[in-house]
């Protein structure tokens, strides 16, 4: 078994997930530091990111804090160029505190179901910034062994978030649309062998972005391109008491730029606070 995109999706759907675990909200989570009554009229009105996940393929500068970890699996129905369905397991954690300093994920990622044999590892380090607006660096597909891996191996990238804050929700305290925008190496910058053979090309934009649309509550969709190609989903967040869980489902691969046809791709993930 190979590692394939539903690898991107879980570890991006996790991620995602564990923005909302302090109350849904990560800038609560500095009035730890400060009486409840102190917090600043525009911190009241500020509008962050609902519970459903932002992207599917493509990082946003949200991410897990200290006391938080996550767990998901992903599958897609077929691998690009090939007819197997394929799927992987991911799990991570979080450290610091994005809102006070900065916030680090950590994340590791078996994608041989089979043998347990192919583990690759991420990183985000994530700072909250202002008004609705996260910035992150981050690394993916780190150490992984290569003889199984059909991606451009170790991918770096940097990526700014922000919830518009002109269109509100229902719900207080909450943005309707989110967007983000990235430039990256490796699965961002460069297509695949196979795609080169094809005679797509051996490179890709660098650039990368996605916007989401809450349109019922916990419950994005998701529009998308990831530096190779462009994929659309829906994301919806299920609260089961403490523990939320996100799935996504989505389609990728809608241009000719990569790959060989449109494929079906979907994750789940939850989360825990401690």
């Amino acid at each position: 078994m190979i590692r394939t995109p539903p690898t991107l999706a879980v570890l991006t759907l996790a991620g995602q997930l564990l923005v909302l675990m302090a109350g849904h909200l990560l800038v609560p989570m500095a009035g730890h530091a400060q009486p409840a009554q102190e917090v600043p009229q525009w911190l009241q009105k500020l509008r962050l990111p609902n519970s459903a996940a932002k992207s599917i393929m493509t990082p946003s500068a949200w991410g897990a804090a200290f006391g938080s970890a996550f767990l998901g699996v992903g599958v897609t129905e077929r691998s690009p160029y090939l007819s197997s369905a394929d799927g992987i397991v991911a799990m991570g954690y979080g450290m610091g505190d994005p809102v006070l300093k900065v916030g680090l994920q950590i994340g590791t990622t078996v994608s041989d179901l089979s043998e347990f044999n192919n583990v690759s590892f991420s990183f985000k380090l994530h700072r909250y910034l202002a008004r609705g607006t996260s910035i992150a660096v981050g690394g993916e597909s780190l150490f992984s062994n290569d003889v199984f891996a059909d991606d451009a191996g170790d991918t770096f990238y940097f990526v700014v978030s922000h919830v518009v804050q002109a269109f509100g929700s229902s719900r207080r305290g909450i943005g309707r649309v989110h967007v983000s925008a990235g430039v990256g190496s490796g699965r961002f910058a460069r297509k695949s062998d196979r795609d080169f053979s094809e005679g797509k090309g051996r490179n890709g934009t660098a650039v990368f972005g996605n916007v989401a649309l809450e349109v019922a509550r916990g419950t994005n969709i998701i529009f998308e391109w990831s530096g190779t190609n462009l994929l659309t989903g829906v994301s919806r967040t299920i609260q089961t008491q403490n523990v939320p869980i996100s799935l996504s489902l989505a389609i990728t691969d809608l241009t000719h730029y990569s790959g060989s046809g449109v494929r079906v791709l979907g994750g789940a993930a939850l989360a825990v606070s401690f």
